[in-house]
Order: C-alpha cells, then structure tokens, then sequence
C-alpha cells in the first residue's frame, strides 16, 4: 500500500500540473510556487529553525499564537510552510517568521532535500497533515516531531487494515496533541502511547483578536444604529439561502455584510446579481455614500474578523458542506451564530450548539424561521450572545500546553529518540 501511496502523490502532482497547463488559477500558483524550491530555501541560512507546517490559512490561524509564543519568549527561528497557495499568499510576508515557503511534494527524495537544507530542531504539524515520507525521513534523522489539535474519526483513512503501514509511522511520532478526549480515544484504541488532548489553538487566537479589534470606520457607519447580519467566508448555497430570505422581506432596522469565501471578480459578480437591491462593494464606497445601501459586499480577504465586532448574527459558510469556516471569531465577539448541521468534522459546530449559543440550520426554510425569531426576541439573542462568548473563553490555554511540550521535545537528547 505504501506504493500505491506514492504512486497517487506523483499522479496528484501530474494533475495539479495538467490544471495549471489548462489554466486553473490556483493549479498555476501552486506549481509556480514549488518552482526552484530548493533555491529559494537555500537564499536563507538556517540555524536548525522551528519548523511549523500549515495545510491552508485555517491551520495557519491555530499555528498563529504558538509562532508568536515562541517568537516572544525564545531566540529560535521559525520556517512555515503551507501546502494550499491560499495559506501562502495570506501569510508569505508575516513578520513572525524567518521564512514562508510551500511543502514540496511529498516524496522521499523531497523530504530529504528539504531536510537536509533546513535541518531543523523540530516538526510541528498542525492538525493532520500527515506527510508520510517526511515523516519517515525526520524519524530517521531523530528529528522531533509534533502534532497538535488533531482531530480524528473512526473512519478515516489512517484506520483501515491497509494502511497499517502509515499507523505505524504515526506511533512513533514524538506527541500527538488531540483536540478532544474523543480524538485521543480513537487511536488509543489503535494502541497508541504518544497521545495527549491539549483542545483547539483558535480559541487562543480569536480571544487575542477580540481583545485587539482594529476599529473599521467604515463598517461603524455603515451598520449606525442598526443590527448587522454578517455573511461570513459564505459560499454560493449560504448566499443564495439569504438573497432568497431577503426577496420576502428586510427588515427595516438590519443592515446585511457579505463576505464570500470566494473573491473571484467572477463570483462577486454572481453576488450582485443575486442581490439587487441596495448593494455595493466596501471598495468603491466612501463615508458619504455608504449609509445609502443596506448590503455591504466586502471583496478583499483579511478584513472579516475586524467586521465580526460589529455584528449582531454571524451566518457562516461552510456548515452544509461539512466544510465549516471559522466560527469562533464570530463566537468571541458575541454574534449569535448560524450555520448549516453537516459539521461532523468540526466539533466546536456541535458543541456551541449545545451550549446555546448557536443554530445548526436544515436549510432555507429554517433560516428563516430563525432569523424571524431572533429579529423579534431580543432576550433570546442576549443570551445567545453571553453564551457564544463564554464557550470561547472556557476553552483557552491550549497554546500554552502545546508550547510547552514542543520546548519539552527540542531539548531531548538525540540518543533518547533511538527506540522511536
């Protein structure tokens, strides 16, 4: 099976090149990123720097407080990487790392090249990026390594009797930091020993944000004195389930923000006709003309967490997709959320709902029900407000636990990692 494994990297490769020569925007950015890997690695001269690896811009924000940690407590350096060019062209200039490149492929002659010029004194993964093949080579080199905020289920692929093989790997991982009792559960039912639950950075990160919210001018005079429904990281299901609520009535004191997941000049076009009354682009408004319009289309990427302090319900893509979005950010800040019920991989979705700070919505008709509901009893989103934000703050301190066991790790002597 481990053949197979790197038969479909090498074909996913091929494929993401095939997109890119057909002209797939992301498939171009993702192989042109990866273009001269080494070289650009070798433009700086790594002192065995803390290694941090991001999937995409949600692992990024988990990644985000332990970086600053350790950026603001030791003298270590810090490389990140990211396999989605969304992740990296978010974050390829923060300030907090000597370096922002993409994961080469993950093959065992990448993983070795790339190791043997960085060298670094630890891998941390976050979540589940297993990358088998450097896994392999870092264990070899008696490298370190940490996982954290993982988050498992019975059925997926690292459970079954054919990957056997990969399970092993995974044994030998340093530390697996779970999010959950219920993820650590799960592999200790596979026998594993190097589990721990630690919870979920986000929380860490999104209480830091709603603490330190740059004012959006802007946005206060849009929303004035009105309360404000912000469509968060929507995709096209989340905004055609709100443009239809809106065809049968906006109330009169609700302003509406629409921030898409995609900023395509494609797909903001495809918003705007879905809304046609009252609608304008944060772009092309100023102070004057923006108490005009009662819909608000932000397209740029970055500014949805700010918006959230302003926000009264927070309706977040994702949740009928088993995709969610980040819906802590909203949480922090008080929004009483909402968001479609197919949230298996998001255990936060769950458990806000059961503490009485969220809606997990059917569909269409549902939204509506609730909106109805909440745009008329204001004790019920008062309570639903104090409740969003304690869930966020009774689950901080995981950065902390995390920091500490990757400083636990980097100081093991080499020879004590032999039996791995």
């Amino acid at each position: 099976m481990k053949f197979l494994y790197n038969i479909g990297i090498r074909a996913y490769g091929l494929g993401v090149m095939t997109a890119g020569l057909l002209g797939n925007s992301k498939a171009i950015k993702w192989v042109e990123g990866r273009r001269n890997w080494k070289d650009q690695l070798k433009q700086i001269k790594w002192n065995q720097p803390v290694w941090i690896h991001a999937s995409s811009l949600g692992e990024f924000e988990q990644a985000k407080p332990l970086i600053e940690k350790i950026k603001k407590t030791t003298d270590e350096e810090i490389i990140v990487t990211f396999f989605s060019p969304s992740g990296y062209d978010y974050c390829k200039d923060y300030p907090h790392a000597d370096g922002v490149f993409y994961i080469p492929l993950d093959t065992s002659r990448n993983a070795k090249s790339f190791l043997e010029i960085v060298n670094p004194k630890i891998a941390i993964f976050v979540k589940y990026d297993f990358w088998f093949n450097f896994l392999k080579v870092l264990q070899q080199q008696k490298t370190p390594i940490l996982f954290f905020s993982s988050n498992f289920r019975p059925g997926q692929v690292y459970f079954k009797k054919t990957t056997q093989w990969q399970r092993n790997i995974m044994k030998k991982i340093d530390f697996i930091y779970c999010m959950n009792e219920e993820s650590a559960s799960i592999l200790r039912k596979f026998i594993f020993e190097n589990v721990g639950v630690c919870g979920d950075t986000r929380f860490d990160r999104v209480s830091q944000n709603a603490s330190s919210c740059v004012p959006i001018p802007l946005i206060e005079k849009f929303k004035g004195s009105e309360r404000l429904l912000i469509l968060g990281s929507s995709w096209p299901i989340e905004e055609e389930i709100l443009a239809k609520y809106l065809q049968k009535n906006i109330p009169d004191d609700l302003k509406i923000i629409i921030a898409p997941h995609d900023i395509s000049e494609d797909h903001l076009v495809e918003i705007e006709s879905l809304f046609e009354r009252g609608m304008v682009r944060f772009s092309k408004v100023n102070e004057t003309q923006i108490t005009n319009f009662k819909i608000l289309l932000i397209d740029n990427i970055g500014m949805l967490a700010n918006c959230y302090q302003y926000g009264d319900f927070a309706f977040v893509g994702g949740g009928f997709t088993n995709s969610l979005h980040n819906i802590l950010e909203a949480a922090s800040m008080g929004n009483v959320l909402l968001y479609g019920d197919v949230v298996s991989k998001y255990p936060e979705g769950q458990q806000l709902k059961d503490v009485g700070g969220s809606f997990l919505l059917k569909g269409e008709t549902h939204f509506a029900e609730v909106m109805n509901q909440l745009l008329t009893d204001k004790a019920l989103v008062s309570t639903m407000s104090d409740k969003a934000k304690l869930f966020v703050n009774e689950h901080q301190g995981a950065t902390d636990k995390v920091f500490e066991k990757a400083m636990e790790l980097m100081v093991i002597l080499p020879e004590t990692l032999l039996n791995r």
